[in-house]
């Protein structure tokens, strides 16, 4: 038998699974110090793992077409309709015992059982810029690493024509405080002008009050 030999991964690839490498191994001994705590280790490093795992497969699929693959259509399942129409033979019966005098009762119906999250995924991730940066060592390591990476002229290239890659690295790169190349991602919205703010009436020092007195003039009506 012939084994089938995958191809070798993108030069851009090996570079950002070092990245990440390092990354997760910053994160291993912030755990040891206690500065992170499991639940988040775990959910943080599946999530780079994953993330590693995509951006190989869209660098390959960008190297060989050039764009982004078409987004896959997903077709939802329709809810069954309401359980209006029932077996005639049930409804027979339930007619008979209704003339027997006999009440119709109703099964409940239990409803079903929802399991819980998995504690990794129940933790929230935190959401605000450069949390990770200063926790660890090589997590600063792989910071500048990931920013050298990002200005690539090849992987520059890549983000221009991928909006795909660009979601993708948008979140690790807000982790680690890490900047895009100038151009890539669109001018933040212009802010709407604010109102001017209303001055208040500020009473008088009680200095100035006594010298009003000593000058001979009238206080000024409250």
């Amino acid at each position: 038998m012939f084994r089938v030999s995958k191809p070798a991964p993108h030069p851009l690839a090996v570079r950002f699974a070092d990245v990440v490498a390092f990354l997760v191994q910053g994160i291993w001994e912030a755990l040891r110090r206690g500065q992170i705590a499991g639940p988040l280790m775990c959910r943080l490093r599946l999530r780079l793992n994953r993330m590693s795992h995509r951006f190989a497969v869209l660098v390959a699929h960008l190297a060989k077409f050039g764009v982004d693959a078409p987004r896959r259509t997903y077709h939802r399942k329709q809810p069954p309709g309401p359980a209006s129409s029932q077996d005639p033979a049930q409804g027979d019966q339930a007619e008979g015992d209704q003339a027997q005098g006999g009440p119709a009762q109703d099964i409940p119906s239990k409803r079903p059982r929802v399991p819980a999250p998995p504690l990794w995924q129940a933790v929230r991730m935190p959401h605000r810029r450069n949390w990770l940066v200063g926790i660890s060592l090589d997590i600063n390591c792989a910071s500048g690493r990931l920013q050298h990476l990002m200005h690539d002229p090849e992987l520059a290239a890549l983000l221009a024509v991928s909006p795909r890659l660009v979601a993708l690295l948008r979140q690790l790169c807000r982790m680690l405080s890490v900047e895009f190349p100038h151009g890539i991602l669109p001018p933040p919205p212009p802010r709407k002008p604010r109102a001017p703010r209303r001055r208040r009436w500020h009473p008088p020092r009680r200095g100035d009050l006594l010298f009003l007195l000593r000058m001979g003039k009238p206080l000024p009506e409250s």
